[in-house]
């Protein structure tokens, strides 16, 4: 079965392959050990720096969220969906990687003192009006092991500050904190159907606030996979979006500037069901699932769209045979 991202093979325990993904990729980015540790690091800064006071105070999220996310927060703060006096902080989940309306969303958080926080865990290559996600906003978080198989592996990024600290708290992480949760990420992502492995994983995920340093390993695969990922992902985006545009599928994304995690495709209603009993059949993952068409978290607006992989672990033939099998269904 073929998911949302590559499966690790048995060279990744060896780390085998040349890093040689481009420094500017990874500039200003402090790696550490899980997306969901940068988002604990980046709410523990803001203790730090007193905006966050206690757990009653708020932060802002979205819709859709995993709701280990939301699991995280609660640790320093409350997950809240309407703004009210408690607000301190906005977290702006770029989903899919598509970007939110930045310009709208940092005019709002200006005009009410509020620190904005870019979810980049699925847009580590995804720009807004030219500039990139991930360096718009006073913080950012990554997670990197969405992408390609690197183990547990996220990122952040802040002021200068902000680097010094993160950069500290990881270097005080016990090695045996990173080298469990790492293990478990493997087993996690080679076993994904097996119910103990995802207990394994989820009982691993209450240590990710604490396993902020990554591994030598999981950055050596991340720099030898990230560029060619981000150079596939953008080439299949081009290529779906041309062979569909008599279909419409694409006509509520961007036309470039685009890395995308996966494809929400705006499908007919009544052809929703059909198309993914037929990806189900040809070994695809997929399932209907909510796109905010507005891409405002202040004043989403939610609709159905079919998500169709795109990422390296698929070959050029069967993404090709995939698309005609859902211009067919389409049609």
């Amino acid at each position: 079965m073929i998911y949302e991202v590559e499966q690790p093979t048995f060279f990744d325990l060896f780390g085998l392959g040349r890093p040689h993904t481009e420094d500017k990729l990874l500039d200003g980015i402090t790696l550490l050990g899980s997306g969901k540790g940068a988002l604990a690091l980046v709410l523990r800064h803001l203790q730090k720096r007193g905006i966050i006071r206690s757990k009653l105070d708020e932060i802002l999220v979205p819709d859709w969220l995993g709701y280990w996310v939301y699991n995280q927060i609660q640790s320093y703060a409350f997950p809240a969906k309407r703004l009210s006096d408690r607000t301190r902080a906005i977290l702006v989940y770029h989903q899919y990687g598509f970007p939110q309306d930045m310009d709208k969303i940092m005019a709002a958080a200006r005009e009410k003192n509020l620190i904005v926080i870019e979810d980049c865990a699925h847009a580590v290559f995804s720009h807004h009006r030219g500039k990139r996600l991930g360096f718009l906003a006073d913080y950012s978080i990554f997670s990197f092991s969405k992408w390609v198989f690197c183990f547990a592996l996220g990122g952040a990024r802040g002021d200068e500050e902000f680097q010094r600290f993160a950069a500290q708290a990881a270097e005080r992480t016990a090695f045996g904190l990173t080298m469990f949760k790492d293990s478990v990420k493997w087993l996690g992502e080679k076993s994904r159907r097996s119910t103990y492995a995802n207990y394994l994983t989820k009982m691993a995920y209450a240590l990710y606030g604490d396993a902020l340093k990554p591994s030598a390993l999981a950055v050596r695969l991340l720099k030898a996979k990230l560029d060619t990922e981000i150079a596939i992902r953008q080439k299949r985006y081009l290529k779906f979006r041309a062979a569909t545009a008599d279909l419409g599928l694409c006509d509520h994304l961007e036309n470039e500037g685009i890395t995308p995690y996966v494809i929400p495709t705006r499908v007919k209603s009544e052809r929703q069901g059909s198309l993914i009993a037929a990806l189900a059949k040809a070994g695809i993952e997929s399932g209907i699932y909510q796109f905010d068409m507005n891409r405002n978290l202040l004043d989403p607006k939610f609709e159905n769209c079919v998500l169709i992989p795109c990422h390296g672990e698929i070959n050029d033939d069967f993404f090709s045979d995939m698309t005609k099998l859902i211009i067919k269904i389409q049609s």
